[in-house]
Parts: structure tokens; sequence; C-alpha cells
């Protein structure tokens, strides 16, 4: 994963010439006891990473093979180096007798050093030099969605809820996670804050009628066609699928979203950093605890959903009431509190 498979093989190859190198120096030494240990050691201890060019070998002709001829191809690959090994002691034991031991053994480190070089041009193709890093599902589109939509999604612009709605429940229902959007920086929405918050009730109000759908559907145990088809085990398993396990994306978005909010209560007279035990209550109090369970389950899943409709349900009633200012969704209004 560090250097792919072409600098595995190229570091197989440049090592075996390495310790064939060391055990020639070491056999050209006087006959001690030291000197066998040496020798015994190098050799044993450097064998294993002399046989990684061989076992990249394999991986490397699986990328060029066509599909349909990989095992024809992988056949062949076996068939030579086992040709090879079966000729080449005969081959250098022949040279060893036309010249030296010492030239024969040279001669080998030599095709080492060649192979390193031929290898070393693969380092450079895309499917055989260091893998790119493999993209988190909640991060990257799947073959069937909309590929203009997700990455409006990804990049944290808003989308119709029900677009969003109806590509995570896709991926819950097939045990995928659901997409995690980029939290843009404050710094690109400080001037666009209205704009942002006069779609908090379309989007409350969404959320509100979808946990009426689950709800209905989870009461109607399968038998209402215009909910959810589910059981409420389906339903648990679904939204735990969605929810996901991408510990460090799930960190990073925290720490995104925290200082998104932090930097807005400085931009607008809050001065957190004086007021910030007052604001933590505030901030409580503008969202009541739903649940300390991370996962839904049959025992907990109604009770989850009654409360967050209850939340989203404040904010639809009272963006309907009054002019809406984003301040008015970070603490207006009565607390609600559940027993």
């Amino acid at each position: 994963t560090k250097i792919g498979v072409a600098g595995t093989c190229v570091f197989g190859n440049l090592f075996t010439a390495l310790v064939t190198g060391v055990l020639l120096a070491i056999g050209n030494m006087a006959a001690t006891d030291l000197a066998f240990g040496f020798f015994v050691f190098v050799m044993y201890a450097g064998f294993p990473f002399t046989v990684f060019s061989q076992l990249t070998t394999g991986p490397m002709l699986d990328v060029i093979a066509p599909e349909d001829k990989i095992g024809f191809v992988q056949g062949l690959n076996n068939s030579s180096m086992s040709f090879g090994m079966a000729i080449a002691p005969w081959a250098f034991g022949i040279l060893a007798d036309y010249t030296s031991s010492n030239i024969s053994i040279i001669t080998g480190i030599a095709f080492s050093i060649l192979a390193a070089v031929i290898n070393a041009i693969l380092v450079w193709h895309p499917l055989m030099g260091r893998p790119k890093p493999k993209v988190p599902a909640p991060k990257k589109r799947f073959a069937h969605e909309d590929e203009e939509l997700v990455n409006k999604i990804l990049d944290g612009e808003f989308v119709d809820p029900e677009l969003v709605f109806d590509i995570n429940r896709d991926r819950g229902i097939h045990g995928k996670p659901a997409l995690i959007p980029r939290v843009r920086p404050y710094s690109e929405e400080k001037d666009h804050l209205e704009s942002l918050a006069e779609q908090v009730c379309a989007a409350a109000k969404f959320r509100e009628d979808m946990y009426d759908r689950i709800l209905n559907g989870i009461a109607s145990n399968k038998s209402d066609p215009n909910n959810f088809d589910f059981s409420v085990e389906e339903v648990c398993e679904i939204m735990n699928s969605v929810r996901g396990n991408e510990e460090e994306l799930m960190a990073q978005s925290f720490a995104d979203l925290g200082a998104w909010m932090g930097e807005y209560l400085a931009d607008n007279g809050y001065d957190p950093h004086t007021s910030s035990v007052l604001l933590k209550q505030m901030f409580m109090i503008a969202f009541p605890s739903i649940s300390r369970e991370l996962e839904f389950t049959p025992n907990n899943i109604e009770e989850r959903l009654v409360k967050a409709k209850r939340v989203m349900a404040k904010y639809v009633r009272e963006t309907r009431e009054e002019p809406f200012t984003v301040t008015s969704v970070l603490g207006s209004g009565p607390a609600i509190f559940y027993s």
C-alpha cells in the first residue's frame, strides 16, 4: 500500500542483489566461526525479503491481463517461473565451471539489478504504482446515483431534503452509510446566512413528516403501503447503516461543525470566549437530548423518533409564526423538556 506492487517488486530485486552480494563478501572471508554465524544470519534473515519480487508478479499480471485470460496468463507465469528455477541452477553451475563461483554469483547479482531497472519503469504505471487512498463510502458516489446531485450534497450545498432522503434511504436498504456532506467553513457562508436560514423550515418540515411516516410504518407492521414497508427490526437496521461507522469522518465533521458555530457566535456579538458556560446552557435548551444511545433498537426507536419530531416541529412552528432570523433557531422560544 505504500509503494505499490511494482515498487515492491523493485525492492525485492534490489534486496536480492544486496543479500547475495553480502553473502558473497562473507564467503570470501577467512573461514571462522564468526564468519559462518554472519553467513547463516544474513541468509535466513534476508531470504524472506527476496521473495517479494516473485510474489508481486501475480498481482501485476492481473492488472494487465484481459479478464477472460487471467487464469491462462497466471498459468504461463507459474510455468515460466518453475522453468527458470529448474534451469537457472544448472546454467549458473556451468558458468561457474567455465569461470569461477564468484563470477557466477556476480552474474546473478547483475541479473537482479537489471530486473530492478526494468521493473522500475512500471512504478509509473497508474495501476501498478502506489495505490490511491480508498474513498470511504460516505464520500463517494455509487454507480446508480446521480453524479451532479451527489456532488452537490457532498459539497455541502442545500439540496431538496426529499432527494437527499431518497439517496440515503436506498443506501441504508443496501447496508451502505449515508453521504456525509462537507461542512463548509463559516467564512464561506457568513455573507449568505439569511439564505441558509430560510431553508430550515422546509428541511425541518420534511424531517417531521419523515418521522411520522416511519412511526406510522412501524405501527402498521408492514401493512400500510403508503408508508415504509419494513418491520421495526428492518427500520433499525436501515437507520444504523445510514448512520455509518466511519469514526474518522464523523470526528472531522463534528470538529468542523463546532468550529462553524464558534466562529458564528464570535462574529455575531456573543463573545463565546467569555460566555462559554451560558452558551452551552442555551445550546442544550435549543437542542435537547434525543438519546444517549448510538444505535437504533426496537426498544428505543419510537421514543427517539417522537423526540426528534418534536424538535423539528418546534422550528417549523416558530419559523411560520414570526420572521426568521438565524439566532431564533439557536435559542428563541420556550424550552423543550422530555420526561
